[in-house]
């Protein structure tokens, strides 16, 4: 049974101050397979307000642990939710049927019966599709106005937004058990994969090997690393075998989490 922690509820408190201006404010959540994000932040000002992360703890579902936060005391104007996955599809926009959702992730990773959605990018011209979270339905009676999507098509939308800046490219988002990789090549967006990492070494196996298979330099490749949990291990591992390695650059006098500052950029 989990019991309620009056101590974590209180450190996660969002100010009053703030739920007052619920209607002025965009709420940002970003749901991991052991962390949660959130953050409040004015678009017309790009400032940050307020931001919490926190483990959640074993054994309590993530509906139950934002549950137990007064973050539903306001109706917020605009809500944005990403969350941890590796089960999508992205299929050309042209092609795209929407009664056939399901079937698109069937093909992709041979699981049927899969409940899905879908969302448009597009800055990449594609649809993605994606298996509902099994939290969605409850947080949604809560936050009637969120937008739900997997962290990979923000990715995606950031960087199909650096087309014109870069011939050889990867974006990657590393967390405690996901790497995901979007790549640019000859100014397109030619990849955008999800894969399981437990370790720095695993998000390297898998990045090294997309630069392989698209047939691109690690050497003569930049990479922008968005480390969700504030991680430096894998940024100077990168380093020694790919060539322009930094954190991901998105909108520093936000003074937010870099994920906070890719759902106020793409979400």
């Amino acid at each position: 049974m989990v019991v309620f922690d009056p101590e974590l509820a209180a450190r996660m408190k969002m100010p009053k101050e703030l739920i007052d201006r619920a209607h002025d404010l965009h709420l940002a959540l970003h749901i991991g397979r052991q962390h949660v994000h959130a953050a409040l932040f004015d678009f017309s000002l790009s400032v940050c307000f307020w931001s919490v992360d926190s483990e959640v703890p074993p054994g309590m579902s993530v509906y139950k642990f934002i549950y137990q936060r007064n973050w539903m005391e306001g109706v917020f104007r605009r809500c944005s939710v990403t969350f941890d996955t590796d089960c999508y599809a992205l299929v050309p926009a042209s092609f795209f049927d929407a009664n056939s959702a399901a079937d698109y992730l069937q093909m992709q990773h041979g699981v049927s019966g899969i409940s899905a959605a879908f969302a448009e990018v597009p800055e990449s011209d594609s649809v993605i599709c994606f298996e509902i979270p099994e939290w969605q339905t409850e947080l949604m009676r809560h936050f009637p106005n969120a937008r739900i999507l997997p962290v990979s098509a923000l990715l995606l939308k950031l960087a199909a937004a650096r087309t014109n800046l870069s011939t050889r490219s990867f974006f990657v988002m590393y967390s405690s058990l996901t790497v995901s990789i979007a790549a640019i090549k000859d100014k397109e967006v030619v990849m955008l994969s999800t894969h399981e990492a437990r370790t720095s070494e695993d998000a390297l196996y898998h990045l090294s090997n997309a630069a392989m298979r698209l047939q691109m330099d690690p050497e003569n490749c930049d990479v922008e690393l968005l480390d969700a949990y504030g991680q430096t291990e894998l940024c100077e591992l990168l380093k020694k075998y790919f060539g322009g390695v930094k954190p991901l650059s998105v909108h520093a006098e936000m003074n937010a989490p870099l994920v906070t500052q890719i759902h106020y950029l793409c979400a």
